[in-house]
């Protein structure tokens, strides 16, 4: 049972605290995902920095649970990586007696902002709505098992995964996976660039934290949250890239990019059956393939962990601003007038999360 409720800064919580954070982490399989580690808390933290924790503690102070976040001036808290961070909540056990209606929490924050947190963090009090939920490739038989069972439930994967086959038996074809190349980060990067830039949405490598959180995540080794830069070359030429995070049992896929010249050949899925391949390899049992209902996903998912988005307003300003917000997005689509409302708060919340005026 919570009896304290303490606000913390990230870089002062001390070595029992890690401790319990990695043995709550690792005992609760909602939570295997790099995302959820302290490594990656303590990556983010040194590159953004004002990375804050609600530490919720027992009646003997041993802590039974953790919410890493950053704050804004109305103390309204939300994920740390603002955009980047596709998975994110509280670090406890499962069945934690932790609620976020307690009068402790709205001392200290003003409220929290999320949009992916697992499913099971309903019985907290992140209530939200449903989400599009993480696809996850099952591993945990094996590569061979996944490919099997994937392809009786499908035809359309089977015509995927031969087509992927084909192309990395090429004899032009080389893979290799968790490599550093700067050249090929970089070019990872103006891909990205443009596919925003195309999409017509905000550049988040216009900014300098993004790419340094990945050079940090990758070169800093670390055992919970560590970059893994994958690539496909098709006759000498690089075809696709991928960086993904990886945790002692999660691959999670983030930044994926091809050559719009090997369009035909789909590199890119070429990529990702290789990169769940290598997973397998290295015994992780699940590949996250995140949020976003779009064809591919569903076509190699084992499943979908369900997720929550929403917000939990805990002090009066933050109330009084999401009753405004949810009226407006109940306007909005009305009439040009009427979205105005709904398309500020949108501005606000892409300002908030990038940390920049410009989002």
């Amino acid at each position: 049972m919570v009896a304290k409720i303490s606000l913390n800064k990230f870089s002062n919580l001390s070595v029992s605290d890690r401790q319990a954070w990695d043995t709550l982490q690792r005992e609760n399989p909602n939570l295997h995902s790099p995302y959820f580690s302290y490594d990656f808390q303590n990556v983010v933290n040194a590159v953004r920095g004002d990375v804050e924790v609600l530490r919720f503690a027992d009646a003997n102070d041993k802590a039974i649970g953790f919410l890493p976040f950053r704050r804004n001036f109305m103390r309204m808290a939300r994920p740390t990586a603002g955009p980047m961070d596709d998975l994110h909540g509280v670090i406890s056990a499962a069945d934690a007696d932790i609620c976020f209606d307690a009068d402790e929490v709205s001392k200290l924050i003003g409220g929290y902002s999320f949009s992916a947190v697992p499913a099971q963090q309903f019985q907290f009090g992140l209530k939200g709505f449903a989400g599009d939920g993480n696809y996850v490739l099952d591993l945990s038989n094996g590569f061979d098992a996944y490919i099997e069972s994937r392809s009786e439930a499908s035809s359309n994967f089977r015509r995927a995964w031969r087509k992927a086959e084909k192309l990395l038996k090429t004899d032009g074809a080389t893979v290799q996976h968790d490599i550093w190349d700067e050249a090929v980060f970089e070019r990872m990067i103006e891909l990205k660039r443009d596919a925003l830039a195309e999409a017509g949405h905000f550049d988040l490598f216009s900014i300098e934290w993004p790419k340094e959180l990945l050079e940090e995540l990758h070169h800093r080794n670390l055992n919970g949250a560590r970059g893994v830069l994958s690539t496909l070359q098709i006759d000498g030429e690089v075809a696709a890239i991928c960086y993904c995070m990886r945790s002692e049992n999660v691959l999670h896929y983030w930044f994926p990019s091809y050559e719009p010249r090997f369009q035909k050949q789909q590199p890119g899925m070429a990529l990702l059956f290789s990169l769940a391949e290598w997973a397998a390899r290295e015994s992780m049992t699940e590949f996250h393939l995140g949020q976003g209902d779009v064809q591919y996903k569903r076509l190699m998912a084992s499943f979908i962990a369900p997720m929550r988005h929403g917000m939990v307003e805990v002090s009066v300003p933050n109330r009084i601003l999401g009753a405004v917000g949810e009226l407006s997005y109940k306007l909005d689509g009305r009439g040009k007038l009427l979205s105005l409302p709904a398309k500020a708060l949108r501005k606000w919340e892409r300002m908030a999360l990038f940390g920049t005026v410009r989002a």
